[in-house]
C-alpha cells in the first residue's frame, strides 16, 4: 500500500511538472506571437510615415519648381516637420496696419495658388499610388491634406485709430485674407483650410532693426498631410 501511494505521488508530481512545462511553452508562444504582431504593426506604421513624408517631399519640389518658373524670389519654400512651408516674405505685401494685400503684389498669391492647385498630392487617386490608397481605405483610413496659414507681424504697436486692436488681431486678419484668396483661386474645399495669428510673438529677426522688422512681417502657408480614421 505504501509503495502504491509513493507511485501515485510520483505520477502526480510528473503530471504537475508536465502541465507547468506545457503552460510555460504556451505562454512563451503567446508572448512571441504578440511581439511578432507588434513588430509587424510597427513596420506598417513606419511604412505609412515614410509614404506620407515622401508625398510631402514631392509637393515641396513641385511648389519650388513653380516659384522658379514664375521667377518669384519673394517667396521661399522649405520642408520641415510641419509639412511644406511657403513663406510670403515681401514686407510690402500689405499696407501698414492693413490685412488686404496690395493690388500690385497679388501676382505672388496668384503664383502660390497655381502651384497649390496643381499639386499631385490632391489627386493621388489618379497616380501610381491609387492601389495603396485603396488598401488604406479598406483599413478604415483616408488621405487628408490640410492647408494652414499663419500670420506674423513686427513689434511696432498699432496706432489708436487702426482698424485692428493689436498686432495679434492684425496677423490673424492677414492670415484670413490670404486664406480666402487661396481658397477662391484654387477651388479647394474650405474645410481643409485653417488660420492662426501670432502677432509679434514669433519673430525671426531683430525688431530693433528695420531689416529684422521686415523679416518678421510675413505670412507662412503650411501644407500638411496625414492618414486619418474615416468618419
Amino acid at each position: 500500500m505504501a509503495n502504491m501511494s509513493k507511485r501515485l505521488t510520483k505520477v502526480a508530481a510528473q503530471a504537475r511538472a508536465s502541465w507547468v512545462l506545457s503552460y510555460g511553452d504556451t505562454v512563451t508562444l503567446l508572448i512571441t506571437f504578440f511581439i511578432m504582431m507588434i513588430t509587424v504593426r510597427a513596420g506598417q506604421i513606419n511604412k505609412i510615415h515614410r509614404w506620407v513624408n515622401d508625398r510631402l517631399d514631392e509637393a515641396a519640389i513641385e511648389v519650388q519648381q513653380a516659384m522658379d518658373d514664375a521667377g518669384i524670389e519673394e517667396i521661399s519654400v522649405t520642408r520641415n516637420s510641419k509639412g511644406v512651408q511657403i513663406t510670403l516674405e515681401d514686407p510690402r505685401l500689405f499696407e501698414i496696419a492693413s490685412a488686404q494685400p496690395r493690388a500690385t503684389h497679388l501676382y505672388q498669391l496668384d503664383a502660390v495658388s497655381r502651384s497649390i492647385q496643381n499639386l499631385k498630392i490632391f489627386n493621388l487617386e489618379q497616380t501610381v499610388h491609387r492601389d495603396f490608397l485603396r488598401e488604406i481605405k479598406a483599413e478604415g483610413l483616408q488621405w487628408l491634406v490640410e492647408i494652414r496659414i499663419e500670420g506674423h507681424t513686427d513689434a511696432t504697436p498699432l496706432t489708436r485709430n487702426a482698424l485692428y486692436r493689436d498686432n495679434w488681431e492684425l496677423s490673424a486678419a492677414r492670415a484670413q485674407s490670404i486664406m480666402i484668396q487661396l481658397q477662391q483661386q484654387t477651388g479647394l474645399p474650405s474645410s481643409i483650410f485653417a488660420i492662426e495669428g501670432f502677432g509679434e510673438f514669433q519673430p525671426i529677426g531683430d525688431n530693433a532693426t528695420l531689416a529684422g522688422r521686415e523679416l518678421n512681417r510675413r505670412v507662412e502657408i503650411y501644407i500638411g498631410a496625414s492618414l486619418v480614421k474615416s468618419l
